[in-house]
């Protein structure tokens, strides 16, 4: 590792800005500003709050320092959301202006800023959307920065990132052939395949993975309510507690219910991602203000914005996987040397797949980026989503000085994995759809469908499905509360906010809502899917049972028997199908196990086709696991089942069905009838 005097040499401009009141470097800052310091793209692995953002920051403002007082943008920084952008132009602002670095934000919240900034803060939303409405802005970027990028790989989000990065340099290099690309660096807390990560995103990367200080330590107690709840609340010593659900409803639920339990125990808030940017916004600043509050969220605070100290974490059932884990108890105990949690698991199977993330999470004195102290589990193979081929054909379009789009266009920003002929059936079946029409020379135009999602401003995203049309708002003032599925008829007393509020109007895709003392109707209908229990963690229960990795329990019943696979959630419906084509009566049950409606001694042979076929008549079900993309639907028919297979990584599938074997073992009836529910 380099020595401090060393790095600090390579920093004659910015150690000031962002080392100087520290007076030294962190182990992850060390390792990581030498490569960036000298022109190499990188990928930055180190634990939360661990100096990350200053170690990219820092040497690449260094190579730029001679450009940022020129006019253009210089530095593109890429979050995963609007709050995380919000809360770094906070941090960010006060040192750069000392140096007179102009920094501007850019999302559906902010616009952008009318001069042109050095360095942008955004989503890939609206970096999608800039380079269709200003790509000149482009033309002299120097560097891309994709903070947190575990979050987006493997997903539509982290596919759409794969495709404006070549957008980006094609408006770089428009008319000086040659130029070296733009540097690009890559961060994240916790990566489980960095050398495929580097190669996705960047170009001949250097690979930093920085030791963290913090392990986890956890506290899991039984949970029947929300009592419950509030009595552990109530005994732990923390002041400001936060608390994640896996789900709006359960947070609105959660909040009305510590509002009866503990009247006296300061503010509780609520914040999840269909809250109004300003609602949100407000809570995040009054929480982090606050001395003695909670605050009940789902995902949307797993990141790193400020909220202050938090003294208690608090997980109000298990999240589907190791990542979200380890975010969420990240979140609190910054100030000691472990992140401390409360887990409460509202079922035996999840209070299993707590054991099993404490079980892959470090402890103490291990850091959170340390190997786990368990043999790492399978993770899912990269596949590239074909859907957003479509959502950038669209946008393609959107940038055209022209009007129109050419395979070649396509072809230059799909990864190469994805042949010439997806893209050209991908183009056709969006033009028999009535979204493109063909011109001649081989251009497409946009159709009648495709220029109405141009007047909704709806073609620079591939998150989430269908829109969500209807805003809840204050029946006095008209602030925006939140955006809904459906509207909701005067009368209807909803709880929103944790708060019950009565509906007082209606008009067009906007209802009032008014503060009440009445019984609430419904809670407002806001969640869609639920993720899936990965492979990994549910093979890490079966462990802790004494299962060894090819081995499958059997639960025998009056009727039939419990197959315990221990497989996850995506698995074990694969499962389920593929014994129903073999004349099983098989249903699926949860992440640990599947009924079988008659005695099974051992799996039937394996099938290639018989389990490809049975894949394929599940494959909505199947589908609503994956994160496909919201343009699924527009992909020609075989190319969305091929892409569904991809995800289902049917090879890996079919090893461990041929390797795995039926074990009846009576001492594990008890806990096996336990994880059922």
């Amino acid at each position: 590792m380099p020595d401090a005097p060393q790095v600090k040499q390579r920093l004659p401009h910015t150690w000031r800005l962002f080392f100087a009141r520290h007076g030294g470097f962190t182990p992850v800052q060390l390792q990581a500003i030498p490569p960036i310091a000298a022109g190499q793209d990188a990928l930055v692995v180190a634990a939360t709050a661990s100096g990350k953002t200053e170690a990219v920051l820092a040497p690449l403002l260094e190579r730029l320092w001679p450009r940022l007082p020129r006019p253009g943008l210089h530095l593109l920084y890429i979050c995963p959301t609007r709050a995380l952008v919000r809360d770094l132009h906070t941090r960010l602002a006060p040192p750069l202006a000392d140096a007179s670095i102009r920094l501007g934000m850019k999302t559906g919240d902010a616009p952008l800023p009318a001069e042109t900034p050095a360095i942008l803060l955004t989503t890939p939303e609206s970096t999608d959307s800039l380079l269709t409405r200003a790509p000149r802005l482009f033309a002299d970027l120097q560097a891309v920065v994709l903070d947190e990028i575990h979050l987006f790989d493997n997903t539509p989000r982290g596919d759409h990132l794969r495709c404006l990065l070549p957008r980006i340099e094609r408006i770089r290099t428009y008319g000086r052939p040659g130029a070296p690309p733009a540097q690009r660096v890559a961060l994240s807390a916790t990566v489980p395949d960095p050398a495929g990560v580097a190669a996705r995103y960047l170009q001949d990367a250097a690979i930093v993975l920085a030791p963290g200080d913090r392990g986890v330590v956890a506290d899991v107690q039984p949970f029947t309510g929300l009592a419950d709840l509030a009595a552990a609340l109530g005994r732990r010593p923390g002041f400001k507690a936060l608390i994640f659900c896996n789900s709006r409803v359960e947070v609105e639920e959660t909040a009305a219910a510590l509002r009866q339990h503990l009247p006296h125990h300061g503010d509780i808030f609520v914040h999840y991602s269909n809250l109004e940017t300003a609602v949100r916004r407000e809570v995040e600043e009054r929480f982090a203000a606050a001395s003695v509050a909670v605050c009940v969220a789902t995902s949307t605070l797993e990141l790193g914005i400020d909220i202050g100290s938090v003294d208690d974490v608090v997980l109000l059932g298990a999240p589907p996987d190791l990542d979200a884990f380890l975010q969420r108890a990240g979140r609190g105990g910054r100030r000691t040397g472990a992140a401390r949690v409360l887990c409460l698991p509202k079922t035996p199977g999840e209070w299993a797949r707590f054991d099993a993330f404490l079980t892959l999470a470090p402890t103490p004195p291990h850091p959170l980026t340390s190997p786990p102290p368990h043999p790492p589990t399978p993770t899912s193979p990269y596949t590239f989503r074909p859907a957003i081929l479509v959502q950038q054909t669209f946008s393609l379009l959107r940038q055209s000085p022209t009007g129109a789009v050419r395979l070649a266009d396509l072809r230059r920003i799909a990864p190469p994995e994805v042949s010439s002929d997806t893209i050209r059936r991908i183009v056709s079946e969006l033009a028999f759809a009535g979204y493109l029409q063909a011109r001649g020379l081989g251009e497409w135009r946009p159709d009648e469908k495709l220029q109405l999602l141009f007047d909704q401003h709806d073609v620079y995203s591939n998150i989430g499905g269908a829109v969500l049309k209807f805003r809840a708002v204050d029946a006095h003032s008209g602030r925006v509360l939140a955006y809904t599925e459906r509207p909701y008829p005067p009368r209807t007393v909803l709880r929103l906010g944790g708060q019950p509020r009565e509906v007082v109007w209606a008009e067009g895709n906007r209802y009032g809502l008014a503060a009440t003392d009445k019984p609430v109707d419904e809670v407002v209908s806001l969640d869609r899917t639920f993720p899936a229990v990965p492979f990994g963690v549910a093979r890490i229960v079966a462990a802790a049972l004494g299962l060894a990795p090819t081995e499958l329990a059997v639960l025998p019943l009056d009727a039939g028997l419990l197959l315990f696979h221990f497989w996850g959630t995506l698995w074990g419906e694969l499962l389920t199908a593929v014994l129903a084509a073999h004349a099983l009566p098989a249903t699926f049950i949860n992440e640990y196990c599947l009924h079988v409606g008659r005695p099974l001694t051992q799996l039937p042979p394996w099938d290639e086709t018989a389990a490809h076929q049975a894949a394929r008549r599940r494959i909505h079900t199947l589908g609503k696991y994956l994160e496909l993309g919201r343009f699924h639907s527009l992909l020609p028919a075989d190319v969305a089942t091929s892409a569904t297979l991809a995800l289902l990584d049917l090879p890996r599938f079919a090893d461990t069905y041929r390797a795995a074997r039926l074990v009846d073992q009576p001492r594990l009836y008890q806990p096996l009838t336990l994880l059922r529910t």
